[in-house]
């Protein structure tokens, strides 16, 4: 029996910006949807928000959404659970989803579908954290991208080199065939916007908590974010916060909100 391809960790700009098909030789080959970034997707997993729920020929169509677009997922063949869960998701529930590509390239003319597999509920900070993982994951690709392009690597062997992986070695090499180039700023612009609102989430959850406390230390407040946000992070940020008058640092490392 042929094995499920793995999903791969992946936002929606570039799911939704998959534009070509990838076809592996032989009877069973499986195939590929090409993304923008020259990524091969067969499964995906995202992390984000569902939007609701519609439904086409008595099909239903789930909408989810992270913190660039959101994208329709039909439920079929692959969908692997009971319909009644379906039931019990409400507008803005934190969701983890698998999900299958479905893509044909008859006759030159391209299109492609999105099947849910599974959908479970999440909390708010796994979701922030799996999105963050996906987005991290896709700026790696973006800065070795940008590199491949300077250098003018395009061999197969050296682009699976620079990426650690043949299959993305393998996708990047085929984008390159067939397109050209590839837009990397397009995706660095869309990084940026991402972090600019993680960093703006992050400066008023360290401000809410420094709130809680009449004083409170800097070892307390990295205690209290257990690692979810780096050291260096919350000290920049507090930093900040001490520039805006938000907060005041009482004794060497002890901090007092400021009303």
């Amino acid at each position: 029996m042929k094995q499920r391809e793995p999903a791969v960790r992946i936002t929606t700009p570039e799911l939704l910006g998959i534009d070509d098909v990838y076809q592996e030789e032989g009877e069973d080959g499986t195939s590929f949807g090409l993304s923008e970034l020259g990524l091969l997707v067969s499964r995906f997993l995202i992390s984000g928000k569902f939007v609701g729920k519609s439904d086409e020929d008595e099909r239903p169509i789930l909408r989810v959404k992270d913190s660039f677009n959101d994208v329709s997922l039909y439920v079929g063949s692959y969908y692997t659970e009971g319909l009644e869960p379906l039931e019990e998701l409400s507008e803005n529930d934190n969701v983890l989803v698998v999900g299958k590509v479905s893509i044909s390239n008859s006759q030159g003319q391209f299109s492609k579908r999105f099947y849910l597999e599974n959908i479970s509920k999440i909390s708010e900070l796994e979701r922030k954290y799996l999105e963050a993982k996906s987005v991290q994951f896709m700026n790696e690709r973006v800065k070795k991208i940008s590199r491949a392009i300077s250098s003018g690597m395009r061999e197969k062997e050296e682009l699976a080199a620079l990426l650690n992986s043949y299959r993305n070695g393998l996708g990047l090499h085929t984008r390159f065939e067939l397109k050209g180039s590839i837009d990397v700023e397009k995706f660095s612009d869309q990084v940026e916007v991402f972090l600019r609102g993680v960093n703006k989430g992050n400066r008023e959850s360290i401000l809410k908590e420094i709130k809680n406390y009449r004083e409170i230390s800097l070892e307390e407040i990295v205690d209290k974010f257990g690692g979810r946000i780096p050291k260096e992070e919350l000290e920049d940020e507090i930093r900040n916060l001490m520039n805006d008058g938000e907060i005041m640092e009482i004794k060497t490392g002890i901090y007092r909100y400021v009303p």
